[in-house]
């Protein structure tokens, strides 16, 4: 492979390198990493041709994702003005008080609120919505806050396989390749199901003397008033709906197209959505845009697009792809074990968005030479977000999560939390490769 390689393919994978070793050891915030890495493969030409300049064949990578982008500006904005309405806030009182305060029970119901809410509204805005609230709770009832955050970090993860909007290399996948919305649910989303399961238990039983300790506190939760936790009522009537709605226009695309001949996109649904809020309830857009959009994380995805792109242009990824059918010798349950668990372990070490962008980019290349690809993209969709919560840098709603747990003074060692993670990381990895196999491959 090295022999066949061209200079700017040379280039681009060791930029890429490069990057990936920044990102694991966190020296520089990503976003700069991301960027310059970009801007380091524009400067020396590895996407120039003879008809267009390197900037403008470099940008096409990103202009291919802007869908994705806007999904995930849409989505940040419209949960951000919405949760204004204390409505998230309150449903977690609900369940505290629904739950007795039983610190079991309360786990079990923050970890599948949290799933259903990556399913719809994606894992970054949940996890924004939530963290806060969990670390409230924890603190008031005088709970170990571990086991809480644990959960909150594997369930959200976890759930970004759910459906295309729950997590953005699930949409990279999905739009790419051209996932439905059921499809997706049906396939992956049914697995994660049994995964949350699994979880749970597994969550319990590692931390069952913590939770057994806090279980003998007497707490009184007759206090707790979810309808205290409403602050605007207006927002909550009005803009609950507007949730709704675009969820289900994001589900039925595919219907609203065949049925109505109306293309329908999810950025331009959320980002009309998240914009038709702002008018609705007479915001700032100069505000919003600057304290409800992470730019960050924006900048940190195109930085990316582009240096994978670099190596697609350059045709590294076709290369890539070449290996894996060599070594597997094209076998299909080779494959699906090394893309379900090999995804899963090297997502807990590397960032799992430029790894999910960079096989997609292998898998369409394997499909070109006539492989039966199907059952690979639940493979890499499960393995990609199983190994998401594998380490507490390993996905950008981890770094969310640990990040507001450090402004309240919580510290998470990062040994210890990978000797808590990969365990459940390989459980995970199996599991999924069992029902993917199972279900296409016997």
């Amino acid at each position: 492979m090295i022999a066949s390689l061209s200079i700017p393919g040379i280039i681009a994978i060791f930029v890429l390198l490069v990057v990936y070793t920044f990102l694991i050891t966190e020296k520089l915030p990503k976003v700069l990493v991301s960027i310059l890495g970009a801007a380091t493969l524009i400067v020396l030409q590895v996407f120039n041709t003879h008809d267009a300049t390197p900037q403008e064949n470099a940008f096409q990578f990103v202009a291919h994702n802007l869908d994705i982008l806007g999904f995930v500006i849409g989505m940040m904005v419209l949960v951000g003005i919405v949760r204004e309405s204390g409505f998230f806030e309150s449903a977690a009182i609900y369940l505290v008080k629904l739950v007795k305060g039983r610190p079991v029970a309360l786990l079990i119901a923050i970890g599948y609120l949290t799933l259903v809410m990556t399913t719809f509204l994606s894992n970054i805005p949940t996890v924004l919505i939530l963290t806060p609230v969990v670390l409230v709770l924890v603190k008031q009832l005088k709970l170990p806050v571990l086991p809480y955050l644990f959960t909150l970090v594997v369930m959200a993860n976890i759930g970004g396989a759910m459906t295309p909007i729950s997590d953005p290399t699930t949409y990279y996948q999905a739009k790419t390749v051209g996932l439905s919305f059921m499809e997706v649910m049906s396939n992956s989303g049914l697995i994660v199901l049994i995964l949350s399961v699994v979880s749970i238990a597994y969550i319990l039983l590692v931390f069952r003397k913590q939770l057994a300790q806090a279980a003998k506190q007497d707490t009184d939760v007759s206090t707790f008033d979810p309808k205290s936790a409403l602050e605007d009522h207006y927002i909550l009537k009005v803009g609950i709906p507007i949730i709704i709605l675009s969820v289900l226009l994001m589900v039925l695309k595919d219907a609203i197209a065949s049925t109505f001949g109306i293309q329908l996109d999810n950025a331009t649904i959320t980002v009309t959505s998240a914009f038709l809020c702002i008018l609705i309830f007479h915001k700032d857009p100069r505000s919003v845009l600057r304290n409800l959009i992470d730019w960050e994380i924006i900048f940190f995805f195109i930085g990316l697009f582009i240096v994978v792109g670099a190596l697609e242009f350059t045709h590294v990824i076709e290369m890539l792809a070449d290996s894996l059918v060599s070594i597997t010798g094209g076998n299909l349950t080779q494959l699906a074990l090394l893309l379900s668990v090999g995804s899963g372990l090297l997502s807990t070490f590397i960032d799992n968005v430029p790894y999910n962008i960079t096989m997609v980019s292998a898998i369409q290349a394997m499909e070109a030479s006539s492989i039966w690809v199907y059952p690979l993209w639940w493979a890499l969709n499960l393995g990609t977000s199983i190994g998401g919560f594998g380490s507490p840098i390993a996905a950008a709603c981890n770094v969310i999560i640990f990040g507001q747990a450090e402004e309240e003074k919580i510290h998470v060692l990062f040994a210890k939390y990978l000797a808590l993670a990969l365990p459940l990381v390989i459980i995970h990895s199996l599991i999924s490769f069992m029902v993917i196999w199972a279900r296409y491959l016997q």
